[in-house]
C-alpha cells in the first residue's frame, strides 16, 4: 500500500514517545505516526486509513491522563502538533487543532481578552484536545467548559469528508475523545480580561469548610478550589493542618470588587474559618498535581464529580476506606465550585493491585451518590469499564448508535467505547 505524501515516522524512538500519554500508565506502541501540517494533509491521512481499514488515534499534546490518546488497539496515530497556526481577534480566535492553549491565551491577553475555559495543562495541551475532552479548569464555576465557547468546528469525518459545524452541531464532537473524527480547526469565543482578587480560607473542620464553600457560591466566584490537608502539607500551607478553600472574584460589579472582603470575613467568622491572603497561592495550587508525581513511583489521578453536599462524605470515605483500610496514599483537591475533585492515588511498585482496587471502590461510591466518574479528563482507557454503571444502558446505547452512524467502520479510537475488538494491520 502507498502512504500519502505526509510526514510519517515509525522508528522505535518515535513509537516509544507516542505509545503513552501524560498518565504514563497506559502504553501501546502505534504502528506509526503521521504529522500533517494542515487540514488537507490530515485529510489525506484519514482517507488512507479509511480505505485500508487502519485504526486511527488522534493526538494533540499528549497531556491526557486517561489513555485517550494511546492507540490501545494498535493502528496509526495522527498527531496535530504541527497544525498550530492561529489568529486572535477581539472576542474570538481561529486556530488549527494543534495550537497550544497557553500560546493562544498569552496573545489574547495582549489585547485584553482571555480563554474562558482553561485546563491546568494550559501550557502544553492543544486547543483541539481541549475540545475533544471538553476540558474545563480552575474557572469552570463561572465559565463552564470548552464546548460552551465553540463558534465553528472543522472536523475530518472518518470517510475523509471535511465538514464545518456550528455551535449546536459541534456539541456531538465536544467530549467525544477522538472517537468520531479528527478535529482540524476551531473558531471559539474569548471573554474580556478582568481585574481579579483572590482570598484563601483555612479550616480544621471538613464539614464547615464545605458548608462555607456553598456560601461563597452566592458571591459568584470566578474560581473556587478545595485542597485537603495532605495537599496543604505538600504546598506548604498551615503545615497540612487545615483544609484550604481558594476563592477568586472578578470585577463584575462596577469597581466594587474590594467591597466584598468585609462580607466574606464576616461569613468566614460565622463558620469558624480563617481568612488570609497568600500571594503565590495559585502558583502553589498549579504545582500540586506535578508535585504528587515525585512522592511515589506511580500516580492515578481521577476527576470524579459529586454534588457539593456529598463532598464531605466522599473525603471521609477516602480517608477511612482508601487510606486507613486499603493503605493507599490519597490526596484530594479540585474545583469544588462545580463538584470536580482530583482524587490522586499514590503508590509504588508492587502496589498496583491495591491502587486499582481503591480506584474501583472510589468509582462505586461516586456512582452510588449520584455523581460522575469524570468531570474533565475524559473516559479514555481508564474508565471505559465503568461507563455503563454511570450512564445506564439507554445512554450508552445512544452513544454507540452515534458512533456506528458517524464511523461505521469503527476506525477512530476503536476501543475507547465498548464495541467489538479489532485486530492490528501491518503497514510495512
Amino acid at each position: 500500500m502507498r502512504l500519502p505524501k505526509v510526514e510519517f515516522k515509525k522508528t522505535q524512538d518515535v513509537l516509544e514517545v507516542y505509545s503513552e500519554d501524560a498518565s504514563r500508565w497506559y502504553k501501546v506502541k502505534p504502528l506509526g505516526v503521521f504529522f500533517p501540517k494542515n487540514t488537507e494533509e490530515a485529510q489525506k491521512c484519514v482517507e488512507f486509513c479509511y480505505k485500508e481499514g487502519i485504526p486511527i488515534t488522534p493526538r494533540g499534546g499528549g497531556s491526557g491522563l486517561t489513555g485517550g490518546a494511546v492507540p490501545e488497539n494498535g493502528g496509526i496515530i495522527v498527531s496535530t502538533e504541527k497544525m498550530k497556526n492561529f489568529i486572535v481577534e477581539e472576542g474570538f480566535f481561529i486556530s488549527e487543532a494543534g495550537a497550544i492553549s497557553g500560546e493562544i491565551e498569552r496573545k489574547a491577553n495582549k489585547i485584553g481578552y482571555t480563554l474562558p475555559a482553561q485546563p491546568s495543562s494550559l501550557n502544553f495541551s492543544t486547543i483541539g484536545g481541549n475540545i475533544a475532552t471538553d476540558a474545563a479548569g480552575l474557572r469552570s464555576v463561572k465559565y463552564g467548559s470548552a464546548r460552551d465557547y465553540i463558534i465553528e468546528l472543522e472536523v475530518i469525518l472518518p470517510n475523509g469528508e471535511i465538514k464545518t459545524f456550528g455551535p449546536q452541531e459541534a456539541q456531538i464532537f465536544a467530549g467525544s475523545e477522538g472517537t468520531l473524527g479528527l478535529i482540524a480547526k476551531v473558531k471559539m469565543q474569548l471573554v474580556k480580561l478582568k481585574k481579579r482578587k483572590t482570598f484563601v480560607f483555612l479550616s480544621e473542620e471538613l464539614t464547615q469548610s464545605i458548608k462555607f464553600s456553598c456560601e461563597l457560591l452566592k458571591f459568584l466566584p470566578s474560581a473556587l478550589e478545595f485542597v485537603d490537608k495532605n495537599g496543604g502539607k505538600i504546598i506548604d500551607v498551615e503545615n497540612g493542618q487545615a483544609y484550604i478553600i481558594i476563592a477568586e472574584f472578578e470585577e463584575d460589579f462596577d469597581g466594587k470588587i474590594d467591597l466584598i472582603q468585609d462580607e466574606l470575613a464576616k461569613i468566614a467568622s460565622e463558620f469558624g474559618v480563617k481568612i488570609t491572603e497568600i500571594k503565590d497561592i495559585w502558583e502553589r495550587r498549579k504545582k500540586l498535581g506535578p508535585a504528587l508525581s515525585k512522592i511515589r513511583q506511580f500516580k492515578i489521578n481521577e476527576d470524579i464529580v459529586l454534588p457539593i453536599s456529598k463532598i464531605s462524605d466522599f473525603v471521609e470515605f477516602a480517608r477511612k476506606k482508601i487510606v486507613e483500610e486499603e493503605k493507599v496514599n490519597c490526596v484530594i483537591f479540585g474545583h469544588i465550585g462545580v463538584g470536580i475533585l482530583h482524587t490522586n492515588l499514590l503508590f509504588g511498585g508492587g502496589e498496583e493491585k491495591d491502587a486499582q482496587k481503591a480506584k474501583k471502590e472510589i468509582f462505586e461510591f461516586v456512582i452510588s451518590q449520584g455523581g460522575a466518574i469524570t468531570g474533565e479528563h475524559g473516559t479514555g482507557v481508564s474508565k471505559k469499564d465503568f461507563i455503563q454503571s454511570e450512564l445506564g444502558e439507554q445512554t450508552l446505547n445512544f452513544m454507540i448508535y452515534m458512533k456506528n452512524k458517524i464511523d461505521p467502520k469503527n476506525i477512530f479510537n476503536p476501543t475507547k467505547l465498548p464495541l467489538p475488538k479489532r485486530g492490528c494491520i501491518d503497514i510495512g
